[in-house]
């Protein structure tokens, strides 16, 4: 299989650290170029400050950003399983007219949001907990816990109670 090539973008030894700590954390072959591309942009933001390492090299510091991404996405797998298991496939057979309706309205109930509560959206599609979310806004837990349960009642508002409940 092909893995993306990301020339001039971020530096082949990146690429080649995110490919090696996924094969470590168990993705799959053909599950590495999705896990890339989206761990290819936490990289792009990630500025490695030596003074505020604690005397970690880039390398290591990359690998901790990565392994963590990696985690939050394969817990975010297993919950979707565990969906499925739970509520079985019915709960997920939708035509595609309906799955193009329901993406073109949650496209527009996300962007009725404020700047905040769309991050605390991509977060939580992410995988990523309230004490991450709450640290990457620089707020407590608890006001990203509001924040939620307001989300919840503006999707419920619109009729996409699915997507209140995940």
């Amino acid at each position: 299989m092909d893995m993306p090539q990301y020339n001039g973008v971020i530096e082949p030894w990146k690429v080649k650290l995110i490919i090696h700590r996924a094969k470590l954390h168990g993705f799959r072959t053909y599950e590495i170029p999705d896990a890339l591309q989206e761990i290819v942009l936490v990289v792009l933001d990630f500025n490695y400050d030596p003074n505020h390492a604690d005397g970690a090299t880039e390398r290591t510091a990359l690998t901790a950003i990565v392994d963590n991404r990696l985690r939050n996405m394969k817990r975010s797998a297993t919950r979707y399983r565990m969906h499925l298991e739970r509520f079985g496939d019915d709960a997920t057979e939708l035509s595609w007219d309906e799955i193009d309706l329901c993406a073109i309205d949650t496209t527009h109930a996300v962007a009725d949001l404020s700047k905040r509560e769309q991050i605390v959206c991509r977060g939580l599609a992410g995988g990523l907990s309230k004490n991450q979310i709450a640290k990457a806004l620089g707020c407590s837990w608890h006001t990203v816990e509001r924040m939620i349960r307001r989300l919840q009642k503006h999707f419920k508002a619109l009729g996409l109670n699915e997507w209140a409940q995940a």
